[in-house]
């Protein structure tokens, strides 16, 4: 249970990334507004360090003696 709902997170957070932040990314740097840009990329970055604890204590949790 805890695994789905860790995977059902990453991938709402994945959905979140793709299609606002990345989104918002690309609007930035078409109009070449930097700081905007820059200010997108530190929240895609966040967001991917978050899904990447999430996948590990996923991985953690699977390998958890008992959980079998």
């Amino acid at each position: 249970t805890v695994m789905a709902v860790l995977g059902v997170a990453m991938v709402a957070i994945f959905m979140h990334i793709r299609f606002v932040l990345y989104k918002r990314l690309g609007r930035a740097v078409a109009a070449s507004e930097w700081a905007a840009g820059g200010e997108a990329l530190a929240q895609i970055r966040t967001w991917v360090s978050i899904n990447l604890g999430l996948g590990v204590l996923i991985l953690l949790v699977t390998l958890m003696p008992g959980t079998s």
